[in-house]
């Protein structure tokens, strides 16, 4: 196509439309990688007499892919279960004489077999959540 240096990309898009029939709305005409605005002029944009022009159809969609999040703080580490080879002999002592005692509080409403934890100032009971809370000078 011949058009002079002074005329602008609208000019050109109207050439194409008259030649090809494709809409002025439809065309994207790129040079040097960047597109080119319609009011711009040719020669503003740095297109010469031998330059080439590429000229695409619009796409439907093309939205900008999302950036990937950056958390600030690491991921919370889960609690692993310890399995402890023969744990449930924390929970009892063997006197001298043979009696066997209890070292865990037993809760009274969930029966034997049931021991409560032992926090600092209060025993809980994680099935029923019974909780005694001992009072200042008082402890286990």
């Amino acid at each position: 196509m011949n058009l002079g240096a002074d005329a602008l990309v609208a000019d050109v898009k109207a050439a194409i439309a008259a030649r090809q029939g494709v809409d002025v709305a439809e065309q994207c005409v790129l040079f040097g990688g960047r597109q080119l605005e319609d009011d711009a002029s040719l020669s503003a944009c740095g297109v010469s007499d031998d330059s080439q022009l590429y000229v695409s159809l619009r796409l439907l969609g093309g939205g900008k892919k999302r950036k990937k999040k950056t958390y600030t703080t690491p991921k919370k580490q889960k609690h692993k279960h310890k399995k402890v080879q023969l744990r449930v002999l924390k929970l009892y002592k063997v006197d001298d004489s043979g009696k066997v005692q209890r070292l865990r509080k037993v809760c009274p409403t969930c029966g034997p077999g049931i021991f409560m934890a032992t926090h600092f100032n209060r025993v809980y009971c994680g099935k029923c959540h019974l909780t005694y809370v001992y009072e200042e000078g008082q402890s286990a």
